[in-house]
């Protein structure tokens, strides 16, 4: 609907070089090709996110000490590696960031409002129906959730 009282404020442009982007990725997809698209035209810092969702277990003591590293991890050390040549090539500053946890939506969510990004990037979920149905939706709970100041933008 069209409302004649849309203020002029909602309407104001977002383009402000030294923002924020975060994209979170679980391998090499069109959305991060996206990401730096956008980083490049906004002049954004771009944050690469992979979180691996692990699960919890009590009964013993973590077998290594120490935090975890993305290169330590190959899948995610393929998608960092590439977007720091990539971010470096275009001339767009690229942080890695990795994150352990059990629930991906959740650390998603954690770490865009920790980080005070500007906007968030996530890519269309590629899991079977079956998957979206026991397990949920990442997007889904990520947009019910996420701060009204982050811009969500789902790719794919």
């Amino acid at each position: 609907m069209v409302n004649p009282e849309l203020s002029g404020t909602s309407m104001q442009t977002r383009l402000e070089e030294g923002q924020k982007i975060m994209v979170a990725a679980r391998g090499i997809t069109p959305v991060l090709s996206f990401a730096l698209d956008e980083a490049e035209l906004r002049k954004a810092v771009l944050c690469v996110l992979y979180v691996k969702e692990i699960a919890v277990y009590f009964s013993a003591a973590p077998a290594t000490v120490g935090r975890a590293k993305w290169q330590d991890d190959p899948a995610a050390n393929a998608i960092m590696t590439l977007m720091i040549k990539e971010g470096a090539a275009r001339g767009v500053c690229v942080l890695p960031v990795y994150a352990l946890g059990e629930d991906a939506a959740a650390t998603i969510l954690d770490l865009s409002a920790t980080m005070g990004v500007d906007y968030l990037m996530i890519g269309a979920s590629q899991r079977s129906a079956l998957t979206h149905l026991l397990r949920g939706s990442v997007v889904t709970n990520v947009a019910a959730q996420l701060p009204e100041d982050i811009r969500l933008i789902i790719y794919g």
